[in-house]
């Protein structure tokens, strides 16, 4: 319990001294409230944060970093709020009788899958995250200590989110 709080607490420090052009209304404001979570992202990431075993917050801040919640984003071949490269998730996308990437549910519903599978292959939640996003040299820098500012933003919003929700 404590290593969380210490770690709540640090990833909190984080959040505030992030550059205001990484997140702006959350590093410009200082305040939780400037990430709002649409009702319907937060409906749909609940649903499948129990389907996948996945934290709805978690869920949630991948959709923030990615696309600032727009589900029409697109993005290097990457589309939807989630920000899925249907090329390389074609198989997926049939599997799970999604067609369209812009769909919010079908696009966070493909990503969640991704990121289970990613978690259930052996990788703990950073370095899945950092699989997510395509980077290299996650085990070196991991070995090292070191994460990417990208898992370093989505565990700070979803840090945050987490303790708005009381958790």
């Amino acid at each position: 319990m404590k290593i969380m709080v210490k770690l709540t607490a640090v990833l909190m420090a984080a959040l505030m001294v992030f550059d205001a052009c990484l997140l702006p209304s959350v590093a410009a404001a200082g305040e939780e409230e400037a990430v709002e979570v649409p009702e319907d992202v937060a409906g749909i990431s609940e649903e499948l944060g129990r389907q996948y075993s996945i934290c709805p917050e978690t869920i949630q801040a991948v959709c923030w970093v990615e696309s600032r919640f727009d589900p029409e984003a697109e993005n290097d071949g990457c589309t939807g709020i989630m920000q899925v490269s249907g090329k390389w998730h074609k198989d997926r996308m049939e599997r799970l009788g999604v067609e369209d990437l812009k769909d919010t549910e079908g696009c966070m519903r493909v990503a969640v899958d991704y990121l289970a599978e990613l978690v259930e292959d052996g990788e703990d939640l950073e370095a899945a995250l950092m699989r997510y996003h395509g980077e290299s040299r996650i085990r070196e820098r991991l070995s090292e200590g070191e994460l990417s500012e990208y898992v370093d933003k989505v565990l700070a919003v979803s840090a945050m989110l987490e303790q708005r929700n009381g958790k």
